[in-house]
């Protein structure tokens, strides 16, 4: 781990897991974004065996969450601003290009990058992503959060709610440990944290995105869906991908929104074969 410092200043912990020091050739480097809430533990059980089967492999904790820095202006959460925030981090790394995973939100802050700046992604491993379906509970979290109830969002952040709201993104394997749980509530010690998610979810655009604009996409990308999707609506992503051509889409059987905290070995596997698929030595990362 190790904080990166963008050119104005702002903070971004970072999680680095390196390739084998014996890896030879052109490594792709591979950058997984997070989502809502969450931190880079989120992807602890799939960077070191990405890294392991040889990519470079990093995982920043997105602007407000985690141990990154947490600004407390609504427009810096917006899905372009976090797009092009992830650039910045991308250039802070030294990486002239990535193939970028992102998990729920972290799904549409990649897709606003590739946008943003095509030639820098490689291609997009896409989990359970916001922007390609409904989310039918966003309504509610704005409802439940009005600016009346920012000052006591800190004092509200009890480990009894990260527990069930975590449990909640499970499908029908497996389930959180305690260790878990602790994990993904430790960044509520700090009380910018509360009020920085909550920022973002009144922020962030939550609808999925017009299919005339993921046309304009440049680089392959691969959906991966949860069958038991509690969160984000599995078939209103196949039907929304189904409208653009070019997006592969795969589903993991009994699977929930977690996935690559449920099923890691599926997420490796699908993050691995597509960076062997779309690196190429002629166009590599510096």
């Amino acid at each position: 781990m190790r904080p990166v410092i963008l050119p104005d200043g702002e903070r971004v912990r970072v999680v680095h897991c390196p390739p084998p020091a014996d890896a030879s050739g052109d490594v792709p480097a591979v950058v997984c974004v997070h989502g809502w809430g969450c931190s880079a533990f989120s992807f602890n059980r799939v960077l070191r065996p990405i890294a392991d089967a040889g990519c470079d492999v990093y995982a920043p904790d997105l602007r407000g969450h985690g141990w990154s820095d947490k600004p407390q202006d609504l427009a810096r959460y917006t899905p372009e601003a976090l797009g092009t925030w992830l650039l910045r981090v991308v250039d802070a790394l030294r990486l002239e290009r990535a193939v970028l995973v992102g998990h729920s939100m972290g799904g549409a802050v990649v897709l606003h990058a590739a946008l943003q700046a095509p030639a820098r992604a490689a291609g997009l491993v896409l989990l359970a992503p916001v922007g390609f379906g409904t989310i039918p509970r966003i309504g509610l979290l704005r409802t439940l959060t009005p600016d009346a109830l920012v000052p006591l969002l800190p004092y509200l952040a009890f480990r009894a709610v990260v527990d069930v709201g975590l449990r909640t993104g499970y499908g029908a394997i497996g389930a959180p440990s305690a260790d878990d749980v602790d994990e993904y509530w430790a960044p509520t010690a700090d009380p910018a944290f509360a009020r920085a998610v909550r920022l973002v979810a009144h922020a962030f655009d939550w609808s999925p995105t017009d299919p005339r604009v993921l046309e304009g996409l440049a680089c392959p990308a691969h959906v991966v869906l949860g069958e038991r999707d509690n969160l984000i609506s599995s078939p209103s992503v196949r039907a929304h991908v189904a409208r653009v051509a070019g997006l592969r889409v795969d589903e993991v059987p009994r699977a929930g929104h977690v996935l690559p905290e449920e099923v890691p070995d599926a997420v490796v596997r699908a993050v691995v074969d597509d960076a062997r698929a779309w690196w190429r030595p002629d166009r590599g990362a510096s």
